[in-house]
Order: C-alpha cells, then structure tokens, then sequence
C-alpha cells in the first residue's frame, strides 16, 4: 500500500506543470490556417485554435488534441494508452500561415527540443531572442514570455 500511495505521488508530481494548469481558462477559439507538423512543411486549413496571446505584432495560438491509443502486445498485455499533444503556434501579421514554435507530448522525454530548433529559426529576426533559445535560457514553458517579449522587440521598447 505504502509503495502504491508512493508512487501514486510521484505520477501526479510528474504529470502536472504549469502550462497545464492554464487547461481550465480557455481562451477565444478560431480557425487558423497552419503547419500540420514541427517541419512547417505541409498547410493545413481548419485548425482549431486557442488564442493564448493576442499582440499587435504577433499572435500565440495553442492546439491540443487528446486521444487514446489501443495496445495490443499478442501475448494478453492489453489496454489503452492516453495521447495528448500540444502544439503552440506563432503568426505575425504579415504571415497567412501560423507556424509550430513547439510541440509537446506527454510521453516525451525532451520538451525542449522541438521548441528550441523551431522557435530559434522562427526568432531568428530578433538575435538575441533566438539566442537565448538557443544556449537553453529560455524554454518550451516560457513560450508565453518569449512571444510578450518579441512583441515588445518588436515595438521598439526592446
């Protein structure tokens, strides 16, 4: 029992972050026209989106889908596996297409990593703002700080 309630801790401590805890205030929902995947290759029309930010020089989009996964192991290991993903898109105005700045998944062992190629190219306009990306400063859950200040840079208050 002692093991069970242990470990029961440890999931709920692990499972919990604070990007998460925005969950229950939704935002303004739209459709937008984006990139399907974190290669910002493919358009997709139709998706939708919670405004998380919505900046005079840039928006903040937030895409979470949820589902379930049958497993089914031949040898009698059956059962479902919870998949959520949470894509964050960015928009300037000049842009019809909202481009993934990052993309999470709650069985993902970098969070970081997406985040930090895609939104280090997609900064790249701002230096020093891409630059802190880069050297790990900044992180997929400043995502909300790193768009305020980009539309500040952005606005000359730098």
């Amino acid at each position: 029992m002692k093991n069970y309630i242990y470990f029961l801790a440890v999931f709920c401590l692990f499972s919990f972050n604070h990007l998460h805890a925005q969950d229950s205030q939704v935002g303004k929902i739209v459709t937008i026209k984006g990139y399907k995947n974190a290669n910002n290759k493919k358009v997709k029309d139709g998706i939708k989106a919670e405004v998380i930010l919505d900046l005079p020089n840039i928006k903040l989009y937030r895409v979470f889908s949820a589902s379930s996964v049958n497993v089914n192991q031949g040898g009698g290991n059956r059962g479902n596996v919870d998949v959520s993903d949470t894509f964050w898109y960015c928009k300037r105005p000049n842009e019809d297409v909202a481009t993934i700045v990052s993309w999470t998944f709650r069985t993902q062992v970098n969070k970081n990593s997406i985040f930090r190629k895609n939104a280090t190219e997609y900064f790249k306009d701002y230096p020093q703002l891409s630059k802190k990306i880069d050297d790990k400063e900044l992180k997929h859950d400043d995502i909300v700080e790193v768009v305020t200040q980009y539309d500040t840079w952005k606005a000359g208050g730098n």
